[in-house]
């Protein structure tokens, strides 16, 4: 079953008896070391616990969701169900037969929750910005081409240039390319290495006329199959020389090059390389997104601070929603219009009733800012989110 299909089944779950569990967990380099990811699961599935209990559910509901929790938990105690890639979510619900397992380059934040209908905003909106990347692996004979998906990676073209297959060995024999040449006046033979040089050149004339006919090729599978992303693999200066017959439309989706042997590629190793690839980009991103967002607090095109954001939020101003790693806020939830507060007053809600209590009113706000649209950035680097109190936005209007 393909991703979208896998989405639709997840948005038309319906039970009227049951609960779904919701789980996005960060698996990044960082979070792998000394079993970090664990320690943050059962973290996030005590703190769930501890609420569910507190609700007037009956025994064959919470048996059903702690059901969910053993089964999550065994999925992760095998190491073969978490290797290449950074995030993961898991759809499960017991007592309807429902498990669902997304493997992603990256999840915003770790968020576990059960309810009645799973929480798939994050989930397409990853899907989105992720996109589609094709990696084209090349050497001065071969070229293979990969596309890698959220779902997996598969090999989708591989060829040889046809005048490439011929014995390329130059041997040069006694009486071969001697040529009559004017040295200076003086008339003179050169045996052998003119003739090698051209021989050279003929080599450098197929190969480009190669890298050419990969560069057609490639656009011409674009043409057909748009994709996001580009990655270039080979040894470093074929890959600056087939750069060079790139389309335009293909330099501008160049993610970056990598180091590989084409006839040793192995469609299993490419994602790790392009989520590497991917990761860079977006610490690029990081710096000029500050940047924007510095020029724009003078403006007024921007905000900083949680109850500046969160008010932003509330109006639809958001366009690009800036959360520190880390940050956390406990809050409020108005029960029907769903506005976040910060303190329990009925007359901070529309609708006039008291605000519910929410652990963490970040994940609200990054749920409410995908709903209407907003693009998320979750700041990694240090230095940077020293520039954020905690919540900050990008606006697309001002008041």
């Amino acid at each position: 079953m393909g991703f979208e299909d896998k989405i639709n089944k997840l948005l038309e779950f319906r039970s009227d008896k049951y609960l779904i569990t919701s789980l996005y967990l960060n698996l990044g380099p960082s979070e792998r070391e000394n079993f970090k990811y664990k320690i943050a699961l059962k973290n996030l599935m005590k703190e769930r616990k501890e609420k569910l209990n507190g609700r007037n559910f009956t025994s064959e509901v919470l048996k059903s969701v702690e059901s969910d929790m053993k089964k999550i938990t065994d999925y992760f105690d095998n190491p073969d169900n978490i290797t290449g890639f950074r995030g993961i979510s898991i759809f499960s619900s017991s007592g309807e037969g429902v498990w669902e397992v997304f493997k992603l380059p990256l999840v915003y934040r770790n968020r576990l929750v059960v309810d009645r209908s799973p929480l798939v905003r994050q989930l397409v909106t990853i899907n989105d910005e992720f996109g589609d990347i094709v990696v084209v692996g090349i050497d001065r004979k071969k070229a293979r081409l990969f596309r890698i998906t959220l779902n997996d990676a598969e090999e989708i073209l591989d060829f040889i240039y046809p005048e490439a297959t011929r014995n390329t060995k130059f041997q040069a024999q006694e009486g071969k390319f001697r040529q009559r040449v004017s040295l200076g006046g003086v008339g003179g033979e050169v045996a052998q290495g003119l003739g090698e040089y051209g021989f050279q050149r003929m080599i450098e004339n197929e190969m480009h006329q190669h890298f050419k006919r990969v560069s057609e090729r490639l656009f011409e599978y674009y043409k057909q199959n748009k994709f996001d992303w580009l990655i270039i693999g080979g040894i470093e200066q074929v890959v600056a020389d087939f750069s060079n017959h790139l389309h335009t439309y293909l330099k501008e989706k160049c993610l970056g090059t990598i180091s590989i042997e084409t006839n040793l590629i192995k469609p299993d190793e490419l994602p790790e390389k392009a989520l590497d690839l991917l990761e860079l980009t977006e610490r690029r991103n990081e710096k000029k997104l500050i940047k924007e967002f510095e020029q724009r607090l003078v403006s007024g095109y921007a905000v900083n601070g949680l109850e500046a954001t969160l008010k932003a939020l509330m109006m639809g101003q958001v366009r690009i929603l800036l959360v520190a790693e880390g940050f956390i806020h406990s809050g409020f939830i108005c029960p029907e219009s769903r506005v976040l507060v910060l303190e329990k007053s009925d007359d901070l809600c529309p609708e006039g009733k008291t605000p519910i209590p929410v652990v963490d009113i970040v994940d609200e706000a990054i749920e409410e800012a995908l709903g209407q649209g907003a693009e998320i950035q979750v700041i990694l680097d240090e230095d940077i989110k020293k520039k954020i109190d905690g919540l900050g936005a990008i606006l697309r209007f001002k008041l």
